[in-house]
């Protein structure tokens, strides 16, 4: 996007800052909303301040937010290991919910159980 002033001053937008400025905020998350929502992690994107996250009730920050969604992974990872295709399994399935609730539990103890909703916006 190129856009010129009255002084005929042009200057380029990089990619970050088109990002920016067609929505969002100036402190980019690392996963996408649709990500945090499918491990249960409701979501308050903020224009003007940091993004608000909820996991349980629990109001928690974006590094904490982002190490439950990484264990996630790594679980679902651990789970379709040598599955392909239709045969993958999804963070809604009950296989799924059950092992995450066990690496929850070891790692922030049993306030973090997951009944398997999905996050949405709050």
């Amino acid at each position: 996007m190129r856009t010129t002033t009255s002084q005929l001053k042009t200057f380029e937008l990089s990619e970050q800052e088109l990002n920016i400025v067609s929505g969002g905020t100036a402190w980019p998350n690392t996963y996408s909303k649709s990500t945090y929502h499918s491990f249960g992690i409701n979501t308050h994107y903020c224009v003007t301040s940091r993004d608000e996250f909820y996991f349980n009730g629990i109001r928690m920050n974006y590094d904490q937010a982002n190490e439950i969604v990484k264990l996630g992974k790594k679980v679902l990872d651990m789970i379709n290991a040598g599955h392909s295709g239709s045969n993958k399994i999804t963070t809604s399935e009950p296989a799924f919910i059950r092992a995450f609730n066990m690496e929850l539990k070891l790692t922030y103890g049993s306030k973090y159980l997951w009944d398997g909703t999905p996050g949405c916006d709050v």
